[in-house]
């Protein structure tokens, strides 16, 4: 038998929206689709905008072998270990310049420190938050004054507000900011403040160096505004047919919804046979 030596040494994941099905789940066959891979020396890690704890359970379930990408890449983190291998944090007058901005007039505003969630209320935006991510959140109710005076300097800042309200928002908070941060509207009432120059792109380059990698050997997969650097960063970006249009528009290759076994029907064109897969 020839060796195995695919073009492509890592497969990067998006969760919500591309992995996950609507019912937070992964499809079984892309699980076993994605393990079979692996068995051959394929690296496999996820690249998402949740933290450490909020990923937990599924690279447990996959038993992903690579490090994985969190925060929209503002962290790249080895699961097993918690070893960092590469961050950007937002300063401290940055992180505090936007929460000045957001409240009161934003539904719920998440503050990522280390491996927490810190919030300023508990809110039905919160409470859902927490459901989505399965991540308790700590309260802190004097948020602004603490963060001033432990000078922290979080991974990111999530305002959650309506739909329609985002494209206000971020000019408002854009304003203030300026440079230092970048904006990216990760869902539809979710808009994500985040280091200067950092999106899961980013992330990916500093992923692929610690493992000696080109970005050309990476495909990733992903569906929303926050993917759009990673996708089209990588040597093939594929985006899910539910995708945001922009995503769309901007990324040429494009596959089933989230709640189809399409990624891995697509893995096994993409690897070609391989064995142990188990699928048709």
């Amino acid at each position: 038998m020839s060796a195995f030596t695919p073009a492509f040494k890592l497969v990067l994941l998006d969760l919500d929206g591309t992995l996950l099905t609507s019912a937070r789940t992964i499809h079984a066959d892309n699980v076993r689709v994605i393990q079979a891979l692996m068995t051959r020396g394929v690296l496999v890690g996820l690249a998402t905008g949740r933290s450490p704890p909020s990923v937990l359970p599924y690279a447990e379930l996959l038993q992903a072998n690579a490090p994985f990408i969190h925060m929209n890449g503002a962290l790249v983190r080895e699961w097993r270990t918690g070893a960092v291998i590469w961050q950007q944090t937002l300063s401290t007058s940055t992180a505090l310049a936007t929460l000045r901005d957001a409240d009161g007039v934003v539904e719920h505003m998440n503050v990522y420190v280390g491996q927490e969630i810190w919030i300023k209320a508990p809110s039905p935006a919160s409470r859902q938050s927490e459901v989505k991510d399965g991540v308790a959140h700590t309260l802190v109710p004097d948020l602004m004054a603490r963060i001033a005076r432990e000078r922290i300097e979080p991974h990111k800042v999530m305002l959650i507000a309506q739909p329609d309200s985002i494209p206000a928002l971020t000019a408002v908070v854009g304003a203030s900011v300026g440079r230092s941060a970048s904006l990216v509207r990760s869902e539809p009432s979710y808009l994500e403040v985040l280091p200067p120059g950092c999106n899961k792109g980013e992330g990916a380059f500093h992923l692929a160096a610690h493992l000696g990698l080109a970005m050309k050997e990476i495909i990733a997969f992903g569906d929303n505004k926050n993917d759009l650097e990673l996708l089209t960063r990588c040597g093939l970006g594929v985006a899910m047919s539910n995708s945001d249009a922009e995503v769309l528009a901007h990324v040429p290759t494009h596959i089933g919804n989230n709640d189809s076994d399409a990624i891995g029907r697509f893995l096994q064109l993409t690897f070609g046979a391989y064995s142990g897969s188990g699928a048709d």
